[in-house]
């Protein structure tokens, strides 16, 4: 199918949301958003097609439910969005912001944590890299991005123990299929360095969504493996 597909895996009312409404009005024909809460999903496909239609543009926004840690529901969501549009671009957001102290959180928690935020990005990345590798025209800029954080792979947040160790190890990840795959493929993270607030300078989540923007316009010579956003 022609045209530019934006997926967000993770959707949601912050970065999730305003990253796909600032690419459906800049050329973007189609946008999925998946999430495993298919009720905010609704909320998140309304606010997108409520941009799109204020601004007087065309994309079809599609939402599919989806637990990522499940990687049987993940595989088939997957493939469905395959279907949807041609993949230009990957937004994986996925991630718990909770947790507890060490010794204090439980194994099950960490070990679900690292199946989200890392095991799902993996079989992602799976998925995406190959077909976004294909893509060869003047116009085309693939892009396969991860919101991640500036501090927590150098200092982590002791009450946070088990997001700190994801995002350590989603870091290594990310960076390890940059150094692979960064001459076809744009592999990059966006880190955000404190809390996104509707009401911050520069970390409310249209500031976020234009330096999203920022980062799939890059000029291919030009590609960085990761761009910080800080208040």
């Amino acid at each position: 199918m022609p045209g530019k597909t934006l997926v967000v895996l993770g959707s949601g009312p912050g970065i999730g949301t305003a990253v796909a409404s600032n690419f459906s009005v800049r050329g973007f024909t189609h946008v999925a958003l998946v999430s495993r809460d298919s009720a905010r999903l609704k909320q998140d496909q309304d606010k997108v097609l409520d941009t799109v239609q204020e601004r007087g543009y065309s994309c079809q926004v599609k939402t599919w439910t989806c637990d990522l840690a499940n990687f049987e529901q993940l595989d088939k969501t997957l493939k469905e969005v395959e279907g949807f549009g041609t993949l230009e671009c990957v937004l994986f957001n996925a991630a718990r912001v909770a947790g507890g102290r060490p010794l204090e959180e439980k194994i099950e928690d960490i070990e679900q944590d690292f199946r989200l935020t890392n095991l799902a990005l993996y079989k992602t990345a799976q998925w995406a890299l190959p077909l976004l590798q294909q893509k060869s025209g003047a116009d085309d800029s693939p892009l396969f991005f991860v919101t991640s954080t500036t501090q927590l792979y150098k200092e982590p947040v002791p009450d946070l123990v088990s997001l700190s160790m994801v995002k350590s190890a989603q870091r290594a990840l990310v960076l390890s299929l940059h150094a692979k795959f960064g001459e076809k493929v744009h592999v990059a993270l966006l880190s955000v360095g404190g809390v996104v607030s509707p009401e911050a300078k520069n970390l409310s989540p249209e500031n976020i969504a234009d330096k999203a923007w920022e980062l799939y316009k890059q000029p291919k010579a030009s590609w960085k493996r990761e761009m910080e956003i800080h208040e």
